[in-house]
């Protein structure tokens, strides 16, 4: 068998070739410092980081939140500010600096992917397995089109650290990644039912008390110098309608009307809370507490169903959820072809409504997300009612804290 060595570097080249490619979807379309043409939409090369350059001001030197409203959590404003403090250094000529700014937050992403997939590599996923985040469709289209690879490095890092049992440590990643996209601190509630039920009533503590201190200790110093911009995040998920790409936008459209956004808030909040309390008691007939962290991936993959806002990019979110806890290939192998479906689709259609040609009408569009949703169903289903082949045959390596373990995990039904 290769050694571990061989191994790493094989996975490195392959993760820096779907780099580069990633960041070449994005980047062709930029030779002349931007986009003309609608091409960002045609020629399927749209990023968010080349247009919040100019919105957010950057550009200008603006400080995210104090001189301008960011629409992001503070640890995405704080990348945006360190790119484009790089990018104003280094880089004289200011009609590049659009395309430098989505250069440096490449380098920074890639980093960061790199990183995650290191940790997962650690933990014991295996090659195949790693492959299914690092060269996953998903990741090509996705990787760099907003800053979702902090988060991604985050939860991985919490998940990992609380395999090994260093559960104060996994609080702080999950609190931190929390503060860059929400859904690392989703496990927070997971690992602290987990230890309840050990008996660990301590590490559960540790656990949540480090989250939330982690995410307090980032957010409390730009609450207090600049609420306003700080809480323009809060306002703008408050009040935004049901996303292009979300099943209430199609709900929507079969009811002939648009949802009161108020009661849309009330309703996806409701249901999340009632799905994820669903999802573990059913997750417990499959697995032991220790590994309750796998409920994560139907967690996540219930907020994007529920939510009001599917954006493109969160897809990334479930790649090394599905390399960590998806028993089966095969689902994967259906994510991938449904999300590039949706991929494929999605950009030509938003030209479409901007009067670009040729463009795919709403319908069409529709049936991709319905695709792409019964086949998040599937994953679900599979998560919480198949024991992932290395739990049936032997305890898992990946965690260092079985021995305190009060049951091996139950076979699947």
């Amino acid at each position: 068998m290769p050694s571990a060595r061989r191994l790493l570097l094989l996975l490195s080249l392959a993760l820096g070739a779907t780099v580069l490619l990633a960041w070449w979807t994005k980047a062709r379309c930029m030779g002349g410092g931007g986009w003309t043409g609608g091409q960002q939409y045609l020629s399927w090369c749209y990023t968010d980081i080349l247009p919040l350059w100019y919105v957010e001001r950057l550009n200008e030197g603006a400080v995210p939140y104090r001189d301008h409203p960011v629409e992001y959590p503070v640890l995405i404003g704080l990348q945006m500010w360190l790119a484009g403090q790089v990018v104003r250094a280094l880089v004289r000529d200011q009609s590049w600096w659009g395309v430098a700014f989505y250069q440096v937050n490449v380098a920074l992403g890639a980093a960061a992917y790199a990183a995650a997939a290191y940790r997962m590599f650690r933990m014991g996923v295996t090659p195949a397995r790693l492959l299914w985040f690092i060269a996953a469709p998903t990741f090509v289209v996705y990787a760099f089109m907003n800053w979702d690879a902090t988060a991604v490095l985050l939860c991985v890092a919490a998940i990992e650290l609380h395999r090994r049992g260093r559960d104060g440590w996994s609080g702080v990643a999950a609190g931190l990644g929390a503060a860059a996209k929400l859904f690392p601190g989703f496990l927070v509630p997971l690992v602290v039912v987990a230890r309840l039920l050990q008996g660990r009533k301590g590490d559960a503590a540790r656990h949540a008390g480090a989250a939330a201190g982690a995410w307090l200790a980032v957010n409390v110093p730009v609450m207090v110098t600049a609420f306003d911009g700080w809480s323009e995040f809060l306002r703008l998920n408050r009040t935004r309608p049901a996303d292009w790409d979300s099943l209430w936008y199609l709900a929507q459209q079969v009811r002939g009307t648009p949802f009161d956004v108020t009661v849309l808030n009330l309703v996806t909040a409701g249901l999340f809370v009632a799905g994820t309390a669903i999802i573990v008691l059913m997750g417990r007939r499959v697995h032991a507490p220790q590994d309750y962290w796998r409920l994560l991936l139907p967690v996540v993959i219930w907020f994007l169903l529920t939510n009001k806002v599917y954006s493109p990019q969160f897809s990334i979110w479930l790649l090394p959820l599905l390399a960590l806890a998806l028993p089966r290939a095969v689902p994967f192998a259906a994510f991938a072809v449904a999300d590039l479906f949706v991929f494929v689709l999605r950009f030509p259609f938003l030209g479409g409504r901007q009067g670009l040609t040729p463009a795919p009408d709403y319908d069409l569009f529709a049936i991709a997300i319905v695709v792409r949703a019964v086949v998040l169903v599937w994953i679900m289903v599979e998560t919480l009612t198949l024991t992932p082949p290395e739990l049936r045959a032997r305890p898992s390596p990946w965690r260092s804290d079985d021995a305190a373990a009060p049951a091996p995990a139950r076979a699947g039904v």
